[in-house]
């Protein structure tokens, strides 16, 4: 019987092994997510970073159309003898300047279309971490649970340790008890 209680305590004490491996792995998964999600994050903060200069150069862009704008208007009242020359030339600059703010524009709306891409990713990300953290606090009490079962199993294999060492012991002194009476007798 002691060698049957010994044969189960070493099993369950490799079975409380494989849990912990389990709960360690489950660990590294959830740092990986979330070293994922960090990255996702600074992703996210480069494209918001670059959206606000494509807002910063559009408005920027915006003053200089406005203000060329004004200098065709000034230009045309003071300059009467030059207004077709400066017109002409004024007028492709302003193409040019629309031109290049249609191409912010673009840029703008792809890199407002790639931050709700990275956005929803972080999010399916996260969702992705609270269920395998939710998993993982599941594991961790069923582990539990499991760990309390085995201590006390191991304990109840010790006490009958005990209880037939004991009964060993009264078994040898009943011996020597015997043996003495026979010896008085």
């Amino acid at each position: 019987q002691m060698k049957s209680m010994e044969g189960k305590v070493a099993q369950l004490e490799m079975e409380l092994d494989e849990e912990k491996n389990n709960s360690d792995l489950l660990l590294e998964r959830i740092t990986r997510c979330r070293e994922q999600i960090d990255q996702m994050r600074s992703e996210l903060f480069q494209e918001r970073a670059s959206k606000q200069d494509l807002e910063c150069d559009k408005i920027s862009l915006e003053r200089q159309n406005k203000d060329l704008k004004s200098r065709i208007g000034h230009l045309e009242s003071s300059h009467r003898s030059n207004k077709e020359g400066l017109v002409a030339q004024m007028e492709v600059r302003i193409s040019e300047l629309e031109e290049r703010l249609g191409n912010e524009e673009r840029d703008r709306a792809t890199l407002q279309l790639n931050n709700r891409r990275l956005e929803r990713k972080v999010k399916e990300l996260m969702m992705q971490v609270d269920d395998e953290h939710l998993t993982l606090t599941d594991q961790k009490d069923q582990l539990t649970l499991r760990l309390k079962s085995m201590k006390r199993q191991v304990e109840e294999a010790v006490e009958e340790i005990d209880r037939l060492e004991s009964s060993k012991k009264l078994q040898r002194d009943l011996e020597e008890q015997i043996d003495i009476n026979e010896q008085i007798q």
